[in-house]
C-alpha cells in the first residue's frame, strides 16, 4: 500500500511539473522591444545652438521651430509658416519637445526623433519626424524623414 501511495504521488509531482513547465512554455513572447533613446553625452558650447535655433520650412508645409531656454533646447511643429508668426505674435508658443544633445548638431527626442543639423545650421534631417507631437503623416508611417533647409 505504502508503495502504491508513494508512485501515486511521484507520478502526481511528475505530471504537475510537466503541466507548468508546457504552461510556460505555451504562450508565445509578446513584448516588443523598444530600444531607449540615446541619453545626452554631449555638451554644448556657449553659442553652439544659435546656429540652430530657427524656424525650418518642411517638405509636408509644416515648420519646425528650434529654441533654447537656458541649457534645455526644444523643437515645436506649427501647421505653416503663417501659423508660426501668428501664434508668435500672441505669445503662444505651441507645445515643446525637448531636444538632448548627443553629438555635435545631433539632437534625440525621449520618444527617439533625431535631429542633425548640416551647413552651419542651414539644413535639418528630422528623423522618426512622426514620433513628434503633431506630426502630420500618414498613421500607418514608420521611420518618416524630414529634411528642410531655412
Amino acid at each position: 500500500m505504502k508503495k502504491s501511495i508513494i508512485g501515486a504521488t511521484a507520478a502526481l509531482c511528475i505530471l504537475s511539473a510537466g503541466l507548468v513547465s508546457a504552461a510556460g512554455q505555451s504562450q508565445p513572447d509578446q513584448s516588443i522591444a523598444v530600444p531607449a533613446p540615446a541619453r545626452s553625452t554631449y555638451t554644448l558650447g556657449a553659442n553652439e545652438f544659435t546656429e540652430y535655433a530657427y524656424a525650418y520650412q518642411l517638405s509636408n508645409g509644416q515648420v519646425a521651430r528650434f529654441s533654447q531656454q537656458g541649457n534645455h533646447y526644444y523643437v515645436v511643429l506649427k501647421g505653416s509658416l503663417d501659423m508660426l508668426k501668428r501664434d508668435e505674435s500672441f505669445g503662444h508658443a505651441g507645445t515643446p519637445t525637448r531636444l538632448r544633445p548627443i553629438g555635435p548638431g545631433l539632437f534625440v527626442t525621449d520618444k527617439g526623433t533625431q535631429m542633425r543639423f548640416a551647413d552651419q545650421g542651414d539644413q535639418v534631417t528630422i528623423s522618426n519626424f512622426e514620433r513628434l507631437p503633431a506630426a502630420k503623416v500618414a498613421s500607418a508611417s514608420r521611420d518618416v524623414q524630414m529634411i528642410a533647409r531655412r
